[in-house]
Parts: structure tokens; C-alpha cells; sequence
């Protein structure tokens, strides 16, 4: 049962998505999810952060689902952020190109990982929430993200939609049909969920608004 109702979402999701070609963030899907009565979240609480922990992971972990759907299909992509989530066109790259960015994407295979969800009680999510907030020197890898990303500037100063914008700027100046390198562009992509992955903690933040 809990089979069907993910490949369902995950049908669900393709559709919302591509009625918002502009894509949505993560706050904006979870309320059209819970006010279409989608089974996994019509109960959702997202004032209480372990009811927002868990429907983000629901969420996120279908999201992955579809994001390999749609790359084993070769015509989409899915870009995955709790500040921006929109279907892209595919990027050109081989089937074994493709195999080695799932196999090197660490968020997609913790969110793939239900064992992550059934573990993952109150007190460790206000845990991670306190650490993710309280943590103001950036990690060694969210360094070299940011440089990867060509941001110069702390990160904490810099607004949703510029970091959007920034990174959109990147990936049009960067990307293969445009003369850049695939190699390049997976970098700069990687680099993104990096820091994302650092902004999860700030994405919560959103269940007060």
C-alpha cells in the first residue's frame, strides 16, 4: 500500500510541476499536496517539526524517485531544493554519466533510504535543527562549494533569490549547448546541493511563516 501511494505522489508531483513551469519551492508544494488531500500529507502538521521533518523527507524521497524517472526517460531533470524545485531540460550526458552522478549524490541516496525516515525521532530532528542553526563557520565542503559556485560573499548574506538567480546565471553561461562543459555544469550542480543541503536547517525556518 505504502508502494502505491508513492508511485502516486510521484505521478502527482510530475503533474503539479509541470503546471508551474517556474517551479515552486518546498513550503509552496506541501500546501497544494495537503489541500489536494494527497494520502501522505493530508495530516501533515508543518508547524510541528517533527510532522514537517517527516513530510519533507516524504517529499524529498519521491522527488528523487522522480528525478531518476524522469533521467531514465532522457528528455527532463528535476532540480531539488527546499528554496526551488522546477523540472529542466536534460542534460546531455551518457548512460554511464548518469549512473556515476547518482552513485556520487549522497542526498539522493540518504532520502532513498526509508531506514533514514523510521529512525530519525524528535529529539535527533531538533537536534539537527539546533546544530544546522547554531553551526555559523562553514564546513570545508560548503567552502569549496562556494567557490565551486564562484560566491565570494558570506552565504548567510546572501538572499534565496540571488543565490536562485546566481546559480541560474551559472548554469546558462556554463552549460553544453551553450559552449560549456558537461563536466563543468555536473560541478557546479553538485556544488549546489552542497549548499543547499547546509540551508536545510534555515528551510525548516519556513513553518513559522
Amino acid at each position: 500500500m505504502y508502494t502505491f501511494k508513492i508511485n502516486q505522489l510521484v505521478s502527482t508531483l510530475q503533474q503539479l510541476l509541470e503546471e508551474k513551469p517556474a517551479g515552486l519551492s518546498e513550503y509552496e508544494l506541501l500546501k497544494q499536496l495537503k489541500s489536494q488531500q494527497q494520502p501522505l500529507f493530508v495530516s501533515a502538521n508543518l508547524s510541528d517539526v517533527l510532522s514537517l521533518f517527516r513530510s519533507h523527507f516524504v517529499l524529498f524521497h519521491a522527488l528523487h524517485l522522480l528525478r531518476d524517472r524522469l533521467r531514465s526517460a532522457g528528455k527532463l531533470d528535476l532540480e531539488i531544493s527546499p528554496l526551488h524545485i522546477s523540472l529542466q531540460p536534460a542534460a546531455a550526458r551518457t548512460n554511464t554519466q548518469a549512473q556515476a552522478l547518482n552513485l556520487s549524490d549522497p542526498l539522493r541516496d540518504y532520502y532513498l533510504d526509508l531506514d533514514n525516515l523510521m529512525k530519525t525521532d524528535r529529539s535527533a530532528v531538533e537536534q539537527l535543527l539546533n546544530n544546522s542553526l547554531a553551526n555559523l563557520q562553514p564546513s570545508q565542503h560548503l567552502t569549496d562549494a562556494l567557490s565551486e559556485l564562484e560566491i565570494e560573499q558570506p552565504l548567510h548574506t546572501l538572499s534565496s533569490e540571488g543565490l536562485r538567480t546566481h546559480y541560474r546565471k551559472l548554469v546558462s553561461r556554463h552549460h553544453p549547448d551553450r559552449g560549456g562543459s558537461t563536466e563543468r555544469l555536473q560541478h557546479i550542480n553538485q556544488a549546489m546541493d552542497i549548499v543547499r543541503a547546509h540551508q536545510m536547517g534555515r528551510g525548516f525556518k519556513y513553518s513559522s511563516q
